[in-house]
């Protein structure tokens, strides 16, 4: 058996080298390679010799997976499927699995600590007082107690529904927006449906919490941010695929929207020193980080490893594409 661990090299850390020691010590014959990605034809050429491949952020093109002749099991380091062309994982005989619920609470709270931020401008305070010397409240202006405001959801998985729990704490208003919602789900949830128009139009807090899909892809574009009447505050702890980078420093620079928090961005290696949102005392950026916590990391690391075990073993694996 030979497994492939290889990702982007910011990506790598040492949960790679714990879960190479526990495939190791089930299987002491199996060749086990922890390779940081370097170049397409690197990957390509790794990737042509594993059986199984561990990965969270590298692209699965149909290019890529025929390539890899031998390889029977993607265990992805992550939660959703964005990164795999499923159709062909699933013409090529190759078994596709990730981990869900292993940082729900971490990213609900991490949105949390966004809005707050951003609501009440503790980074613009904090400049104020670190840089300036400014120990004066009245240096910050357009700060709105959150009850009654209206709190925006897109998406209604795990994350989103945990979100909505602790928003109803700080008398939010919610609404959501997705197609899997029904009424007495909204009902029992203590959330309204509404649509994307509705939600652009009137949220004064926007949170993204929807996959990775074709489907997603730029739903807050340059027409999106033009209809925001409430300069609302954006949030993104989704995927940077939703967000037309662009458009959203427009709106940023037009006042469409007041203040942004960004844990995640169009790429995962970005290039921040040419990024539109550095140095703005209203933005807010995290190295898609909202997933992180001491609990978080080690649940994943076991869970991705587990379903390869799993799968060499014969047993059933946890959350397998179909």
């Amino acid at each position: 058996m030979n497994v492939l661990f290889c990702d982007y090299p910011q990506s790598m850390d040492d949960c790679y080298r714990w879960q190479k020691a526990q495939i190791e010590q089930a299987y002491p014959d199996a060749t086990v390679r922890v390779v940081p990605y370097a170049s397409p034809q690197q990957f390509r050429e790794k990737l042509a010799e594993a059986d199984a491949l561990v990965t969270a952020f590298l692209p699965l093109t149909r290019e890529v997976l025929a390539g890899a002749r031998k390889l029977r099991v993607i265990s992805l380091h992550a939660t959703g499927y964005g990164t795999v062309n499923l159709a062909a994982a699933k013409e090529f005989g190759i078994a596709v699995t990730h981990v869900v619920d292993y940082c729900t609470t971490e990213v609900a709270e991490h949105t949390m600590a966004l809005l707050l931020a951003l609501a009440r401008h503790l980074k613009a305070y904090d400049r104020h007082v670190q840089e300036g010397h400014a120990w004066r409240f009245e240096t910050e202006t357009g700060l709105h107690r959150l009850a009654g405001r209206h709190l925006m959801l897109f998406g209604w998985g795990r994350i989103s529904r945990r979100v909505a729990q602790f928003a109803r704490a700080f008398g939010l208003d919610i609404g959501v927006v997705s197609h899997h919602l029904t009424e007495d789900e909204a009902k029992d949830a203590g959330v309204r449906r509404v649509t994307k128009e509705e939600a652009f139009a009137t949220g004064d807090i926007l949170s993204n919490h929807m996959p990775e899909a074709q489907a997603n892809y730029h739903t807050f574009d340059h027409a999106a941010f033009a209809m925001m009447e409430q300069a609302p505050i954006f949030i993104n702890v989704g995927r940077g695929s939703a967000v037309d980078e662009a458009a959203l420093a427009w709106a940023l620079e037009s006042g469409k929207v007041s203040a942004a928090g960004l844990d995640v961005l169009q790429t995962e290696t970005p290039d921040l020193a040419k990024s539109p949102f550095l140095g703005r005392p209203n933005v807010i950026l995290t190295p898609h980080a909202a997933f992180y916590s001491e609990e978080s990391h080690r649940g994943l690391a076991e869970r991705s490893v587990q379903n390869i075990l799993d799968f060499f073993a014969g047993k059933p694996i946890e959350n397998l594409a179909k």
